[in-house]
């Protein structure tokens, strides 16, 4: 049996030495073959950078980051320059009314109704042209309560003069004299052409002072002028007259 054994393991390296010679004869033939083949030469040398390609599209917006502390306040700056007044606004909705105020504090009692100084007061009027160009137009009884007060007398009407440089003058008088506390209560109109034949309107007014109480005939007159000669003169044309009386207390 070991003689059968050692046959058989002689057999088998004999059969892989032939297959190893058949494989180097085969492999010493590819060798004769490739000797006819050039030869891979040294590797060359690195060629230059290619050209930057283009830039790429931005990038999303990224999220927000954490709030970060508060920093130090800084310093007042300096006050700026005061702008121009704003327009007015609409007028707003009317408010709610509001409650009564308190009760005022009563007042001190008026001037009594029967006192001549804030109650006494007559008005004579008429309506008629009086041509005449010298005396006393129209006069109106007063009756004058105090001693101490004053009259003030008014004449509403309409006044005509005609000439060459005349002059006339129309005047109040009490009881016949002129006011003499403290002056004459009076108005002039000169005309310089005779062509100028004018009616117009207009008032005398005036206060007197140093009239005693009791009755006052109050007149309105018509006269020249001092210095000048008679005129033409008219009263009253196409209008209502008015002599309007008044006690009053006297002047400070």
């Amino acid at each position: 049996m070991k003689g059968t054994k050692y046959t058989t393991l002689f057999l088998f390296f004999l059969l892989v030495s032939s297959h190893c010679s058949i494989c180097n004869a085969k492999n010493a033939s590819a060798a004769s073959k490739s000797s006819n083949v050039c030869l891979q030469g040294p590797p060359g040398l690195p060629g230059s950078n290619g050209v930057n390609g283009h830039n790429g599209l931005p990038g999303r917006d990224g999220r927000d980051g954490a709030k970060g502390d508060m920093g130090v306040a800084g310093i007042v700056g300096p006050r700026g320059v005061k702008g121009e007044p704003g327009q007015n606004g609409a007028k707003g909705d009317t408010g709610v009314t509001g409650p009564p105020g308190p009760r005022g504090v009563k007042g001190e009692a008026g001037p009594s109704s029967k006192d001549p100084a804030h109650g006494n007061w007559k008005q004579c009027a008429w309506k008629n042209h009086d041509g005449r160009d010298i005396g006393l137009i129209k006069d109106c009884q007063f009756t004058k309560v105090k001693d101490d007060t004053a009259l003030r007398v008014v004449y509403q009407g309409n006044f005509y003069v005609r000439g060459n440089g005349v002059c006339k003058r129309w005047f109040i008088t009490f009881n016949g004299a002129e006011c003499s506390g403290s002056l004459p209560i009076d108005a002039v109109w000169w005309i310089r052409k005779i062509d100028q034949d004018n009616h117009k309107s207009g008032s005398i007014e005036g206060y007197c002072e140093n009239i005693h109480k009791g009755k006052i005939r109050v007149g309105f007159n018509i006269g020249n002028c001092p210095g000048y000669g008679n005129s033409d003169g008219g009263t009253g044309w196409n209008s209502v007259s008015r002599l309007i009386i008044e006690e009053v207390p006297r002047s400070q």
